[in-house]
């Protein structure tokens, strides 16, 4: 059984192509390594494979499809960037979070509010540099 196959993933930045129709399978029991130089698409890759970032083309399954969106549960990840998935807002983002750690219920104004977010429940992060 695979736990991940990828299809045809691509992913471009503007004009700079990060991923160009990768195509990868990885079976149970075997041990994978990424590497390549800066810029080569590592770091893409993997934030897409984990949801965080949206590819252009192309497909991936984890687990043959076997635990559906519940299949980052089964994965333990840490990425360099983002901290939080920027193409969502904050409360997206919270309820994200509770999901992963399998939080039944939160209150998401309450908890905006706490960090003087409230006023961008609804609008897409941005990094603060």
């Amino acid at each position: 059984m695979p736990v991940l196959k990828i299809k045809n993933l691509s992913k471009s930045y503007g004009r700079t192509k990060a991923l160009d129709n990768l195509n990868l399978t990885i079976e149970k029991g075997q041990v994978c390594g990424i590497l390549g130089p800066n810029g080569s698409g590592k770091t893409t890759t993997l934030g897409i494979i984990l949801n965080i970032l949206k590819k252009d083309s192309g497909s991936y399954e984890w687990f043959d499809g076997a635990y559906g969106e519940r299949a980052r549960l089964k994965i333990g990840t840490i990425l360099e960037t983002p901290n939080f998935y920027p193409y969502m807002n904050a409360a997206q983002n919270l309820d994200i979070v509770r999901q992963i750690k399998g939080v039944e219920r939160i209150n998401s104004d309450e908890l905006l509010q706490q960090v003087n977010l409230a006023h961008r429940k609804k609008h897409p992060l941005e990094p603060i540099l």
